[in-house]
């Protein structure tokens, strides 16, 4: 009898130990399973956590998550795209590796360089059609851009939202109105010329300066000094 419980006792801490592993793979448990098209970079962290690496270029950006199973050593990854801070795709594979033996080895610290966006360069005569940011992310900047309470801050988060993005000239004469004085918004124009995706409804932004000659640099700056 005593046998026969410890038996027992033995295939029940068995079973607990397995269903803790099984866990611990976001394969095993279908964890990636919940990330849908559309979700937030918010809520794909609260599922999955912080991703192992990241990436990012003018076309969006891109997290990887790897998960190693405890017991049997597979290894899960799952790569995540991001449109305008959106889930636009995701693909999950298997990566698994043989076992290893029981010794502690630390692998070599892998470096990582990400190249920062570059600023396009075309003439204005043959400059491509590039879908501005949508009104929903770009209310979201302005709010987040408004809401710091020194013009220092402001412009730097504005400099990190202005990379991720292309925007019309009507959003980049609100981004402009958060600012008093005609030389903020001239570094705010001079931030955005580059990644306006419609140039010929510039007015919008000239309207902005009260001084005469912001409004001639504005003009020179978008380049329809011509036209007016």
């Amino acid at each position: 009898m005593r046998r026969l419980r410890q038996t027992v006792l033995a295939l029940a801490l068995g079973a607990m130990i397995c269903s803790c592993g099984s866990g611990l793979t976001l394969q095993g448990s279908n964890t990636f399973m919940k990330i849908k098209p559309g979700m937030a970079q918010a809520e794909v962290t609260e599922i999955l956590g912080k991703p192992t690496y990241h990436r990012f270029d003018e076309g969006g950006e891109q997290w990887e998550y790897q998960k190693v199973h405890a017991l049997t050593g597979e290894e899960t990854r799952i790569i995540i795209n991001f449109t305008d801070g959106y889930v636009s795709s995701m693909d999950s594979f298997d990566g698994s590796q043989p076992a290893m033996p029981p010794v502690a080895v630390c692998p070599p610290a892998e470096v990582i360089t990400i190249e920062p966006p570059r600023r396009p360069n075309h003439p204005d005569n043959h400059r491509p059609r590039h879908r501005p940011m949508s009104a929903q992310n770009f209310d979201n900047l302005y709010n987040k851009v408004k809401r710091k309470p020194f013009k220092d801050d402001q412009m730097e988060l504005l400099s990190v939202g202005v990379a991720n993005g292309y925007f019309t000239c009507n959003q980049c004469a609100r981004l402009m109105s958060i600012f008093t004085w005609d030389d903020e918004k001239m570094k705010v124009l001079k931030m955005m010329s580059e990644r306006l995706v419609d140039r010929e409804n510039g007015e919008e932004i000239v309207k902005k300066f009260d001084s005469l000659f912001k409004q001639d640099d504005a003009k020179k700056i978008l380049g329809i000094s011509s036209r007016w």
